[in-house]
């Protein structure tokens, strides 16, 4: 199975914004000051829209409203607004700049462009800069008076903490923001959320494809300060008189004419076709965020199911924006590792480990920012294992479904190879009766789980799981029938089929699987006697590795389809080496009018035997 969708595609541009840079283009202004009007602090922003060829001047006001910023500085690319924006708070050749060990290239990348010395620190296991090591290096680097925080893939720091630790050192803060555009920190000082972004003296955003705003490339300096904004207005490509053509600005005529002679013009405006294609975005972000958080909380209740996925929680005071996700690989060997890479892969589904050498957002690949390579070996321990894959707009919730089911076969299949027996100390003959089952599984449930996850039964169960989401929805009412110690109840769950009941014969499983806190319920049962449970109380009804060996008797299908609804789905695991023993009796009920065949289909997982599943549908009661 296969997923085919690029992940690489990029949100659209609204049909609004494409009209727009048509229309420029018809025009040929371009040039963000290609227009006539100037302006104070008593222009009317409405009266913009009718000055055409000012849409980077509307668009940083639109910018501002959203950011809640005074100032913003539109420019091409967040690589430059970081550039700028170390230059405007003072960074001269060789002065120390603190920044994070784990971010992209174009982080350092600026504060080599503006003549300055990256001194980098450690992330923890959560992708956020350690704030002790901050406290390290600041107490090492004492005349290191600057610190670009990256808010790398939107996975957000201790602000309130960097804050004050910043302004007890003096240090000027800057949020590197190209990746939490919308993400919000609980302030609990201000006992409200404040918008990452807030807590350095300038904060820079990014609108390259892959981030909330897309125009291929383009970035925005937000600040609050007049000296910063008047510095970047001016260092961005502003000449002259042309200040006036900036709505978003401090408006202190003087201060632009005092600064001008000192400040060099880099030319990195943005152009309004730039600006066209971002303007009409803005309107769509908290829809556009909603989107993305829906399909990573998907994706991501789906991994969790996996004991060698770990995925960073955030700190309760987040409010995140997912337009990705990572997560770690915990206890897998690097061939594993780079296993679970080229096989994913094969499938349609690219991740890729940070810790990397063809990666450009491991420490080591910047060659060009250090003499010595930086001793970060918390960081390189981390993303070394830490994944990433990027979510799009264009994948609908079967697609995310297809990926989490992809990313855990692949890693349950790993984990199978390195086992040489299916049982090593379980099921290995018949049994010859109720006392004798009770007393195995009891018996077993210390080491059940570990056995089950080793020796690949996890792949099947991933498998219908995965399967079962083409045939019922999340608030169906399935029990899980001979639970055990949860097994399927975790996988199905983390498919969203979580209105799930359970029972089984052994009170030691049941007990193991009330720990994990996917049942509504929980019972002792004993197949082929009565259940005491009402007629037709089911959606749907599910069971593996129950109905082999002669462990259930036949009559025990009487009470379980007794208790299905009408049109619910029989779903059972069958062995088949077993000959059909348990099939020919499903097949008594279709030949009876009270089951029809939905599906039946082989899969081989254990070395031992191979399996089938066979789905039946409820079609009428058993007169």
């Amino acid at each position: 199975m296969k997923f085919t969708k690029d992940s690489k595609l990029p949100d659209p541009i609204p049909q609004h914004g494409i009209e727009q840079a048509i229309k420029i283009m018809e025009t040929g202004r371009l040039y963000r000051y290609n227009f006539g009007a100037e302006f104070n602090e008593n222009t009317d922003h409405s009266s913009l829209e009718e000055e055409f060829a000012s849409e980077v001047a509307q668009l940083e006001v639109e910018f501002s409203r959203y950011t809640g910023h005074k100032y913003i500085t539109a420019v091409n690319s967040c690589g430059s607004a970081l550039f700028l924006s170390l230059k405007a708070v003072g960074v001269q050749a060789g002065a120390k700049v603190l920044t994070n060990g784990f971010t992209f290239t174009a982080v350092p990348s600026s504060i080599v462009h503006a003549g300055a010395v990256p001194v980098y620190l450690e992330c923890n296991e959560l992708y956020q800069v350690d704030v002790d090591d901050l406290k390290r290096k600041i107490q090492a680097h004492q005349d290191a008076k600057f610190f670009v925080l990256s808010h790398m893939r939107g996975h957000i720091s201790d602000l309130q903490t960097i804050e004050e630790i910043c302004h007890q050192a003096g240090i000027y803060l800057i949020e590197d923001c190209a990746h939490s555009l919308g993400s919000k920190w609980y302030d609990k000082n201000q006992n409200k959320d404040r918008l990452v972004g807030q807590y350095g003296q300038v904060a820079c955003f990014s609108s390259q494809s892959y981030k909330l705003l897309n125009s291929g490339e383009g970035g925005f300096v937000a600040t609050n300060d007049d000296k910063i904004a008047a510095y970047c207005i001016l260092a961005a490509g502003c000449y002259e008189k042309l200040y006036k053509k900036h709505l978003s600005r401090p408006f202190d005529d003087d201060l632009f004419e005092q600064m001008k002679p000192l400040v060099p013009n880099f030319s990195l405006r943005m152009n309004n076709l730039t600006a066209a294609v971002i303007r009409p975005q803005i309107k769509t972000l908290e829809t556009k965020i909603s989107e993305y958080n829906k399909r990573y909380e998907q994706l991501a209740n789906i991994l969790a199911s996996a004991e060698n996925i770990q995925l960073p929680s955030p700190p309760e005071e987040v409010y995140r924006v997912c337009d990705s996700i990572q997560f770690n690989l915990l206890n897998l060997t690097n061939k594993q590792v780079e296993n679970f890479i080229t096989r994913t892969a094969e499938r349609g589904v690219k991740i890729q480990i940070f810790g990397r050498l063809d990666n450009s957002r491991y420490f080591k690949n910047w060659k060009y920012s250090f003499d010595e390579v930086p001793d970060l070996p918390q960081t390189e321990k981390i993303i070394s294992i830490a994944c990433d894959l990027r979510i799009s707009l264009s994948f609908d919730a079967n697609d995310i479904n297809l990926i989490g089911y992809i990313i855990k076969d692949v890693l349950y299949g790993l984990i199978k190879e390195e086992t040489q027996a299916d049982y090593k100390q379980a099921l290995t003959d018949n049994f010859k009766g109720v006392d004798s089952v009770i007393s195995k599984y009891d018996e077993w449930v210390s080491y059940y789980d570990e056995e089950h996850k080793k020796n690949g039964w996890k792949i099947l169960l991933n498998y219908l799981g995965y399967v079962l989401t083409s045939y019922l929805k999340s608030n169906d009412k399935i029990l899980d029938v001979g639970c055990g110690t949860g097994l399927l109840g975790q996988e199905l769950n983390s498919y969203n089929l979580c209105n799930l009941y359970g029972g089984d014969i052994s009170k030691s499983s049941l007990e193991v699987a009330q720990s994990l806190n996917v049942y509504k319920s929980l019972d002792t049962v004993t197949l082929g006697s009565e259940l005491g449970i009402e007629d037709n109380s089911f959606d749907a009804w599910v069971s593996t590795g129950v109905f082999t060996r002669n462990q259930v008797p036949l009559n025990a299908f009487d009470e379980l389809i007794r208790i299905l609804k009408i049109q619910g789905l029989l779903i059972v695991v069958l062995r088949v080496e077993d000959n059909d023993f348990y099939y020919n009796k499903i097949k008594e009920y279709y030949s009876q009018n009270i089951l029809e065949e939905v599906l039946k289909e082989k899969i081989s997982i254990l070395r031992s035997c191979n399996h089938e599943i066979v789905i039946a549908r409820k079609i009428g009661d058993k007169k």
